[in-house]
């Protein structure tokens, strides 16, 4: 696994965090959840609520916290603790790695898209909003950074910044302040599992969302 971190946006890209067994296996938990609407990511539920509740998707909750874990090692081990502490997201993942603050991914949702599908930029929130984004699928091209028509005034952007997301990546950053957009799909990048596999309604992308409360 390589580690890419944007300090000015606390972003933490985690290149290859899943094994191609691993994609498969979060594949298979997700496929049935998948929708496509035209052009635009089809959003769905995929799990929430406490241990033990009938939404709640263990194997989903257990993978989020994981990946919450290794990216705050990951923090950990490449930045000074002024660096974590310069940045909100960044020093979330500081308290985390301290175990003063445990992982808590509350709910998770798929972003599911067509051929020729792209997000418009934006923020998800006027708050901060813990994120952490698994990509299965074709490759895109994901963009943070770039200022909103209308910025809330916890908007963090800038100069923004291309990350190429392929299959088995993981990006954490904060949605609720960190302007974000797919602003390409790259068409022939799919895994061979999910070739073989492929979601109803044309889908060539799905992004699992892990989200902490907001």
């Amino acid at each position: 696994m390589e580690v890419n971190i944007i300090k000015q946006y606390g972003v933490v890209h985690l290149k290859g965090a899943l094994t191609l067994k691993e994609q498969e296996s979060l594949f298979n938990e997700v496929k049935d959840y998948v929708r496509g609407v035209g052009n635009y990511p089809g959003t769905s539920h995929a799990s929430s609520g406490p241990p033990g509740s009938s939404h709640r998707n263990s194997t989903l909750h257990t993978l989020g916290e994981l990946l919450f874990t290794r990216s705050a090692e990951a923090v950990v081990s490449s930045l000074t603790p002024s660096e974590i502490s310069s940045s909100p997201s960044l020093a979330r993942l500081g308290s985390l790695a301290s175990g003063s603050i445990p992982p808590n991914v509350q709910n998770v949702t798929c972003a599911t898209y067509k051929a020729g599908s792209t997000m418009v930029n934006h923020c998800d929130l006027d708050r901060p909003l813990y994120t952490m984004s698994v990509a299965v699928g074709d490759s895109c091209t994901f963009t943070v950074g770039l200022k909103t028509p209308r910025p809330h005034k916890n908007e963090n952007s800038g100069t923004p910044i291309d990350i190429l997301m392929s299959s088995g990546d993981a990006i954490y950053f904060d949605g609720g302040s960190v302007p974000h957009c797919v602003s390409a799909i790259i068409p022939g990048t799919a895994p061979e599992y999910y070739v073989k596999n492929k979601p109803k309604n044309n889908v060539v992308r799905i992004s699992v969302l892990f989200r902490e409360p907001c």
